[in-house]
C-alpha cells in the first residue's frame, strides 16, 4: 500500500539508524521491481543483507525521497534513470552487493 513521502523517509531514516548510523554505507533507488532490482542487479541477499522498500503514491514522489535521502542524509544512490517507478528500496552496501 503506497504512503507519504514524509513517511518513507522517516521510516528509512529510523531503519538507518537501527543497523548502522553510517549513512555513506547504504544506497538507496527507485524501481517498479524491486525484487529483480535487489536480487538481480545489487545482488542483495535478502536473507542475510539489510535492507528495505516502501512504494510511494508516484514515480514523482519516490524521486523526492531519494533526492532527499541522497542530498540530506548522504546516502549512496540515483544510479538509475526510473522514470516509472514508484517503490523506494534502501539497502546496506556489502562486500556482495552492487554496488
Amino acid at each position: 500500500m503506497p504512503v507519504g513521502t514524509g513517511k518513507i523517509i522517516r521510516e528509512m531514516r529510523d531503519f538507518i539508524a537501527r543497523h548502522d548510523e553510517n549513512y555513506n554505507n547504504w544506497y538507496v533507488g527507485i524501481t517498479a521491481d524491486p525484487i529483480s532490482r535487489l536480487l538481480d542487479d545489487h545482488k542483495v541477499d535478502i536473507n542475510v543483507d539489510l535492507w528495505l522498500c516502501s512504494e510511494a503514491f508516484s514515480n514523482e514522489e519516490a524521486r523526492k525521497v531519494e533526492d532527499r535521502l541522497i542530498s540530506e542524509s548522504g546516502v549512496t544512490g540515483g544510479c538509475q534513470d526510473d522514470k516509472t517507478g514508484q517503490f523506494v528500496y534502501a539497502y546496506r552496501m556489502s562486500d556482495n552487493t552492487q554496488p
